[in-house]
């Protein structure tokens, strides 16, 4: 959950996807039960894998944490035939075992996608524009950009800051 995350929940809700959450903020669980999450898990106190896999697993994970350990916890979450979709960019240049047999078997795609097309854009900007999906924003003075990024890197921002000039 997050900027993007707040985002993707709303989108897979409109397309009929049931959806889960993953943080390890209450604050940001709170936002996903409020824009609808079908289910929550706090993966600082429960295992996700489980929590996800217990609720009947995932045909579609996409992850938008920059931590290596939430791809593997989306990828072993995945039902037959999921695809886990990498968005995030971990530093340090991370990397995650996809198990060959298991992929293979389990019918698992992997995809990394960076950016929508220009059609992608103009569909979700008509989408707001209908009031099918709402941004949540913060505002920030421009003198406040050091603390707003101690606020993202923290895990405190709820979803987006906006700097106002």
């Amino acid at each position: 959950m997050g900027g993007l995350g707040h985002l993707a929940l709303q989108y897979a809700r409109l397309v009929g996807g049931l959806v889960s959450a993953v943080d390890v903020e209450p604050e940001k669980l709170g936002l996903a039960h409020r824009l609808g999450a079908d289910q929550i898990v706090n993966s600082r106190t429960h295992d996700p894998v489980a929590e996800i896999k217990r609720a009947g697993g995932a045909d579609v994970a996409v992850v938008l944490a920059a931590a290596p350990q939430a791809f593997e916890q989306a990828y072993r979450s995945l039902n037959r035939g999921g695809r886990l979709v990498m968005v995030a960019l971990p530093g340090n240049d991370a990397a995650v075992d996809v198990p060959i047999f298991e992929t293979v078997l389990g019918g698992i795609c992997v995809l990394g996608s960076v950016v929508g097309t220009r059609q992608n854009l103009a569909e979700v900007f008509a989408l707001h524009a209908a009031g099918r999906t709402q941004v949540i924003a913060e505002p920030r003075r421009l003198d406040q950009v050091n603390d707003a990024f101690g606020e993202v890197l923290g895990g405190r921002a709820e979803a987006r800051l906006v700097f106002a000039f």
